[in-house]
């Protein structure tokens, strides 16, 4: 089934892309869709690795395991993943190395170039009567800038829910919301339980069909998973929560809240890396400004998102240009309001990057 690029507002600077059919099929539509930016990005990431010994032979040894488990436990997801690249007209490992970046950047710390730390994500949840309102940051690496579009997925009957998700274009749709009204951000974790396994995006993926608190619970406790994540999620109607993972561990922090790339569960907390400096200045930023006037309208959460007094890095982190690609900055940010079942993404620094309203029920019904 061809893929559609939906264009009809004309001042829109964020490419939206509409895919249909069974998994391999809307990722064909998407990597047809995104051929260029898949292109630049799979290109960034085989010199990336190249250069700290993970090339050929050995990129395959050490990304076999990987492919194979998440093969073997989500295959919806790793079929998504294969017709991207043939869509996309790039080979399957390459595509599949962005997506175990976390995975694969651990085994490569110790290669001829050492590989910096990346501050990640920043999420937030609000609710009040009749309003449930959930914003994301997605901090990446800045190679990826300018690939970012919005994903709009229209499964098979039974193989599951429409969703739409902004996305760097050579990544699996991680963040977002579904038809079903449920919307989550998802932040970086690491623990000293992480391993081998189903890597953290393919299971953020499988999350983001969740229909209710229990189902995010069971998708995001994926067995055999490489490591975990911190999901920010909320439910139209049904209140939000924070559901922490690690290989092994699971957590759920009920009610609204912020979060960024440290553990917040005591007992995970002990497992979990210790707190970088950044992760926490963008956490009690957060936390300050929920305290110091609780956002009502999606338009307060842009205003959260585009902040710059935390320390040492802000909410609406920018890449400091010294470091090129491998500087860290916001991708995109984004706003939910599910009871209205809109999204808002600005495709790139929230301070400068202007929102876009995508309104679900009529992208869906396009």
């Amino acid at each position: 089934m061809a893929e559609r690029v939906l264009s009809s507002r004309r001042d829109r600077t964020v490419k939206i892309v509409r895919a249909e059919g069974d998994p391999f099929q809307r990722g064909r539509a998407i990597g047809r869709a995104f051929a260029d930016e898949i292109g630049s990005s799979v290109a960034y990431y085989r010199d990336y690795f190249a250069e700290r010994g993970l090339a050929g032979a050995r990129l395959e040894e050490v990304a076999g395991p990987f492919v194979r488990a998440a093969s073997r436990q989500l295959p919806g997801e790793s079929e998504i993943l294969r017709g991207t690249a043939e869509g996309a007209g790039v080979p399957f490992l390459d595509l599949f190395v962005p997506n175990a970046y976390e995975e694969l950047e651990p085994l490569a710390r110790h290669g001829p170039v050492d590989v910096p730390r990346v501050e990640r994500c920043s999420a937030l949840t609000v609710t009040a009567p009749g309003s449930t309102l959930l914003g994301h940051n997605e901090n990446w690496l800045a190679a990826d800038a300018g690939t970012v579009g919005v994903v709009i997925e229209i499964p098979s009957e039974a193989e599951g829910i429409a969703l739409v998700s902004p996305t760097a274009a050579a990544y699996l749709p991680a963040v977002g919301m579904n038809a079903a009204g449920y919307a989550q951000g998802v932040m970086s974790l690491v623990a000293s339980d992480d391993r081998v396994g189903v890597p953290r995006v393919h299971v953020s993926r499988h999350a983001l069909e969740a229909l209710s608190l229990d189902d995010a619970v069971r998708r995001t406790g994926v067995e055999g998973r490489s490591g975990g994540y911190g999901y920010t999620c909320a439910l139209a109607g049904g209140g939000a929560w924070t559901i922490e993972t690690s290989a092994t561990r699971q957590a759920v922090l009920q009610g609204p809240a912020a979060h960024t790339n440290h553990y917040l569960d005591p007992d995970l907390a002990r497992i979990g890396e210790e707190r970088s400096a950044g992760s926490v200045g963008r956490y009690e930023r957060l936390v300050e400004l929920l305290g110091e006037r609780p956002p009502r309208t999606p338009e307060d959460l842009m205003a959260f998102l585009s902040d710059h007094d935390a320390s040492p890095d802000s909410v609406c982190l920018h890449a400091d240009p010294a470091e090129g690609g491998e500087g860290t900055t916001v991708l995109f940010s984004m706003v939910c309001d599910l009871e209205a079942r809109r999204m808002w993404v600005a495709g790139g620094n929230p301070c400068t990057a202007p929102y876009e309203e995508i309104d679900l029920a009529e992208v869906l019904q396009s």
